[in-house]
């Protein structure tokens, strides 16, 4: 067996905006807030991009684990990583039980919001001005389990929705949302290696080789020849693992409008690639596959 999954936790503080940074650092000062987000992370790994990691320093109690794309960057007493990916295998190292914190910034909040099960939010009143934003908090996807009101603000805890099995409730409740960029099916033979600084949004391995799934400009960049241009579609419902017929229902109901679909069922998503000149008609028959059953 491998490592026990860990219970990822973002943990923030948000204006009203959606703003939770300005130049690199916090755009207000709220003592109540910091001392809760000690006691919420102390003893616990924290997970950050550089830029917060920066602004934060080392916080005695908690590991850093920072995300950054300069290999030659070791700071002494941190722990450095490659990817997201990384640094939450990092952080489960050593981690009983293993919960990992993750404490920003944007793009850090943006890569783990799907991966996350729990958040800690402090909700300000105020619509503050800067430069870094949270991710908005799908309610459809985020229940509140906890709320504590303060003068200005509020402590929220977030739960993910149970996962939903029922093939009537996941159609339903499908909310399909199409992704910017454009993509193609690529293959790396067995032997050889992906190219450095590749990062492919889906990766599956087969006896031949390795099939990719990368940004068409990625994929010429990388000298890697394409097939299937295609928009990426996902289906932002929480589908349990073990649910049977959402895949084949979508799959389906495009095909009855002569769409054709890949699909690659993720761990809290389904994820749909549709040829890019569809893409636009795919949204619209999916929209109303999800009517027709509700």
């Amino acid at each position: 067996m491998g490592p026990p999954r860990p219970t990822v936790v973002l943990i923030a503080a948000v204006a009203r905006n959606g703003v939770i940074g300005a130049g690199g650092g916090m755009p207000w000062h709220i003592p109540a807030d910091l001392r809760r987000f000690k006691r919420l992370t102390i003893g616990h790994p924290m997970v950050m991009g550089r830029k917060t990691f920066d602004a934060m320093g080392l916080l005695p109690g908690r590991r850093s684990i920072v995300v950054t794309r300069d290999p030659n960057w070791h700071p002494p007493g941190v722990q450095v990583a490659d990817s997201l990916d990384t640094a939450i295998s990092l952080a489960v190292q050593g981690a009983d039980p293993p919960v990992v914190m993750v404490v920003g910034g944007g793009q850090i909040y943006a890569q783990a919001m799907d991966r996350a099960d729990r958040l800690e939010i402090t909700h300000l009143e105020l619509a503050a001005g800067g430069d870094t934003v949270f991710p908005a908090i799908d309610p459809a996807v985020w229940v509140q389990t906890d709320r504590e009101e303060q003068d200005g603000y509020a402590f929220v805890t977030y739960e993910r929705r149970a996962p939903v099995a029922d093939l009537h409730e996941l159609l339903s409740r499908m909310r399909p949302q199409l992704l910017d960029g454009e993509f193609v099916f690529c293959t790396v033979p067995t032997g050889s290696s992906v190219p450095n600084g590749l990062s492919p949004v889906v990766t599956v391995r087969e006896v031949e080789g390795q099939t990719l799934v990368v940004p068409v400009d990625a994929a010429a960049a990388a000298g890697l020849s394409g097939a299937f241009p295609c928009r990426q579609i996902t289906l932002r419902v929480p589908s349990a693992l073990a649910a049977v017929g959402l895949t084949a229902a979508v799959a389906t109901g495009l095909a009855r409008d002569g769409i054709a679909c890949n699909v690659v069922a993720g761990f809290h998503h389904d994820h749909l690639f549709v040829p890019t000149a569809d893409a636009e008609r795919a949204m619209a028959a999916l929209e109303a596959l999800s009517h027709t059953v509700a």
